[in-house]
């Protein structure tokens, strides 16, 4: 892959309402039931993006998939890492949650969650954030989004069209 192709979601600030239906889609798209067969079941929903509101603005935040992935290097585990595609990706299962990765992402789009252990039914700590729906054809956030506020973008697309905004992702070059 080439400098400037990891592709990541991007937010239109003009567009986005804060109506946080892309948490709800990307949630139950991993969780694969709908929130209301969540909620029956006493299941909480878990989104790996954010809406963030600020000064009469909207946007989502979600990871970047950073072509350098300082949440990767840090990792004390090596249970994060960059596939071919470019998507940085936690694996779930051998993630101790220490927090490490979450300390060092420059966009602040890791969460630390606990999560039960689907084998011993214990609960422990993981990391979680957007892996881009891997798997899947298209994102749910971005299917989700009524206003079409979420589009799937590459460094090369975001920094060429939006020349102003480059300094708000600078550190994920």
């Amino acid at each position: 892959m080439e400098t400037g192709d990891h592709r990541f979601v991007l937010c239109d600030v003009e567009l986005c309402k804060g109506c946080r239906m892309c948490e709800m889609k990307c949630a139950t798209s991993h969780l694969g039931m709908s929130a209301k067969e969540a909620r029956a079941a006493g299941i909480e929903l878990v989104a790996r993006n954010k809406v963030l509101k600020q000064d009469g603005k909207k946007a989502v935040l979600q990871c970047m998939h950073c072509e350098d992935a300082p949440c990767a290097r840090a990792c004390p585990l090596g249970v994060i890492q960059v596939d071919d595609g470019g998507i940085v990706r936690v694996n779930e299962e051998d993630c101790t949650g220490c927090g490490t990765c979450a300390m060092v992402c420059p966009v602040g789009a890791i969460d630390i969650r606990e999560v039960e252990d689907p084998v011993s039914g214990l609960k422990r700590l993981t990391a979680i954030k957007c892996d881009l729906c891997f798997g899947k054809e298209t994102q749910a956030c971005i299917a989700g989004c009524k206003f079409n506020a979420l589009s799937l973008v590459s460094w090369k697309e975001f920094t060429a069209g939006r020349q102003s905004a480059s300094h708000v992702c600078q550190a994920t070059r």
